[in-house]
């Protein structure tokens, strides 16, 4: 009766463990149908470890990304390891995913994940996400805690309480000081203006043929208004752009009602001309003088990537609040 009884059990296990198993060799087969952003094929070696890691630009963008848990693992680990880094497409455009490398160049190759197929078929829904191909085999896959057990497993006997799991076995596995990760030269951060920052100066037309700049608009006012800079996309309403029908509505009820700021829209150039930017402002009835940022410096030097998104500039030529929320 026992050995019936394990074999039944062994039996429903391998049932259930079989649909992972193949839906992960699955992932592998679609991987390899693949293109990187810059338009090369994916290339899993049989002799080096593939090291699959999904991410999100905008927390990397926020300081909190990916990439700065990846360098933070064993050397021997990275040197050993291809990663390929896989963005899912949601709340991203391929013009943003090329902007991004061109200010994380170690983050390569870097892969567009339609429809979030990649992050499906490997049985996620949220990142950062893990997975080790070794042989076209999946090996292991699973979030920052997992990776970090799975590559110091004698870390399990001696973890914390669950809170400071990952911090603990973070610094279990993170190689010493002076070891060559440490010490070699690092790529350059992104570097958004910060609250208390100065912010960054122009002069631009606006859709009505009026130059504007920030140096006139705080002369203007003469030290005793804000300069309030609302950064736009002429492409909403788009999933990529949640709720942005309502915030420019807001935005509208805004400029009619506060007198107390000088509001300045600046609309995306991705995509668009200059005759899609003014049909979008007379769609949504936008009364506030419009910069159509046709290479999107002003996105660039303020540090945006995601609209609506509003940028306070004070008297003092300092930026005072920054924010998704309209206010």
């Amino acid at each position: 009766m026992k050995r019936s009884g394990f074999l039944y059990t062994f039996s429903v296990l391998a049932c259930l463990l079989t649909p992972a198993v193949t839906q992960a060799e699955s992932g592998v087969a679609l991987l390899e149908r693949q293109q990187t952003l810059s338009g090369q094929p994916i290339d899993l070696s049989d002799e080096t470890r593939t090291h699959l890691v999904f991410l999100d630009i905008w927390t990397s963008y926020a300081g909190g990304g990916t990439e700065a848990f990846v360098e933070q693992l064993p050397a021997s680990f990275r040197q050993s390891t291809h990663q390929i880094w896989i963005q899912p497409e949601f709340n991203v455009t391929r013009a943003q995913l090329q902007e991004f490398q061109s200010y994380y160049p170690q983050v390569a190759p870097l892969v567009l994940d339609h429809q979030q197929a990649l992050l499906k078929q490997f049985g996620f829904w949220q990142t950062p996400a893990h997975v080790l191909i070794e042989h076209g085999k999946v090996v292991f896959s699973g979030g920052n805690d997992a990776l970090l057990a799975y590559l110091n497993p004698a870390a399990k006997a001696e973890a914390p309480p669950a809170r400071d799991a990952e911090t603990y076995a973070w610094k279990a596995v993170q190689p010493p000081a002076e070891s060559e990760s440490m010490t070699r030269k690092q790529p350059a951060s992104y570097v958004v203006p910060k609250i208390g920052a100065e912010a960054p100066r122009f002069e631009r037309q606006t859709l009505s043929d009026q130059t504007v700049s920030l140096a006139g608009l705080l002369a203007q006012n003469k030290g005793k208004q804000f300069v309030s800079l609302v950064f736009v996309d002429a492409l909403c309403p788009m999933p990529h752009f949640p709720d942005c029908e309502d915030k420019l509505a807001q935005w509208q009820q805004q400029v009619e009602s506060d007198q107390s700021r000088q509001w300045v829209g600046v609309i995306s150039g991705y995509y668009i001309d200059a005759g899609i930017a003014a049909g979008f402002a007379e769609k949504f009835g936008l009364t506030a003088p419009l910069i159509f940022d046709t290479d999107n410096a002003l996105y660039k030097a303020y540090g945006v990537h995601a609209t609506p998104y509003q940028v306070d500039v004070g008297p003092q030529g300092r930026i005072q609040y920054r924010g998704d929320q309209i206010r």
